[in-house]
């Protein structure tokens, strides 16, 4: 098999080409994200969002637009921790879980209620989706468990039989015995989540793509004066990150393979050899978090000096003198 060119290489090289004396260094980082996070702590710990549960529609949205906002925290931290410990592919899934998380909860944040609902919907559908998957499984499972003790008995009796006429007639061929089905020894899932699909009571159950959180981001940038670009690269970004760490492709696989000296043999590395984008993916999720957090934070009167000076210290240069800070 031809060996394909892998994504690593190519996001390798072109991180490497977007370097320059500006970039941030791993210590700057590192201060930028423990400043902020505290920042965020510190403005969710007062009683300013302490939060009386009316059971509004504003009420219900402001308490997801801080929880997405809680969210892309979480994961920056846990993204921190990582790549202190250059745990180069967990950063790289934590990169796509909170460049997801981020998408939407820009969505939550710039939509209202309306992108509230839309991911009330999605998440039945993921919900309703398992729970059909789980009662397929256990109907096959308990059917196919009956119809195979059903073939075992048979099979018993016929093997008793040419057992019996093999004892009753030594001098002829013994019959051989049939072999006995096997029987699955799994458990039912049991798993039930009609409770839970109950809970989101008449909203209909609707897939909600990234591609499409990041098409209507794309028409409510202008619209609400966030941004005046298409987000549609950070859809492309979301993608290769998929193929870089979170599914097993042949670009992942790629990466393990370390071609000797001479180029004849090759050895199986014992970790990705094509570069890092620990560095990148810290720079990209720190500024969409600082982003987020002067939204979010901002609009609702707590202080937000650190997430601002983030925010103008890593903003995306549409020129491309920046490049090492991609971002909206």
């Amino acid at each position: 098999m031809t060996r394909l060119p892998s994504l690593i290489t190519v996001e390798a090289e072109m991180a490497q080409d977007d370097k320059s004396d500006d970039a941030p260094t791993p210590e700057e980082l590192s201060d930028g994200i423990a400043r902020l996070l505290t920042e965020v702590e510190d403005a969710f710990a007062s009683d300013r969002w302490a939060i009386l549960d009316r059971g509004s529609e504003h009420v219900t949205w402001l308490l997801y637009d801080g929880a997405a906002l809680r969210h892309c925290c979480r994961l920056l931290y846990e993204m921190e921790i990582a790549a202190a410990a250059r745990l180069e592919l967990a950063v790289r899934l934590l990169a796509r879980a909170h460049l997801e998380t981020w998408l939407t909860g820009l969505y939550i944040h710039y939509g209202g209620f309306e992108a509230v609902e839309r991911v009330a919907q999605d998440t039945r559908y993921a919900l309703e989706a398992t729970d059909h998957e789980a009662r397929l499984f256990d109907q096959w499972l308990t059917a196919e468990q009956k119809s195979a003790r059903k073939r075992a008995r048979k099979v018993e009796q016929a093997n008793k039989g040419m057992s019996q006429w093999n004892k009753a007639n030594p001098e002829g061929p013994a019959k051989a015995m049939l072999d006995e089905p096997y029987v699955p020894q799994l458990q039912p899932t049991g798993l039930d989540l009609s409770d839970r699909i109950a809970a989101f009571g008449d909203y209909e159950a609707r897939s909600l793509p990234v591609s499409e959180i990041v098409d209507a981001l794309t028409k409510l940038a202008p619209e609400k004066a966030f941004g005046r670009e298409s987000f549609r690269p950070l859809y492309l970004i979301y993608r290769v990150l998929s193929t870089i760490g979170a599914h097993a492709s042949l670009n992942i696989l790629e990466a393990y393979l370390n071609p000797g000296p001479s180029g004849r043999f090759i050895r199986i590395a014992p970790l990705p050899a094509n570069g890092s984008m620990i560095d990148n993916a810290r720079i990209t999720a720190l500024h969409g978090t600082a982003f987020l957090a002067s939204a979010v934070l901002g609009e609702q009167g707590s202080p937000t000096p650190v997430a601002d000076e983030i925010r103008a210290w890593l903003m995306p240069d549409p020129t491309g003198r920046a490049a090492w800070a991609p971002g909206v």
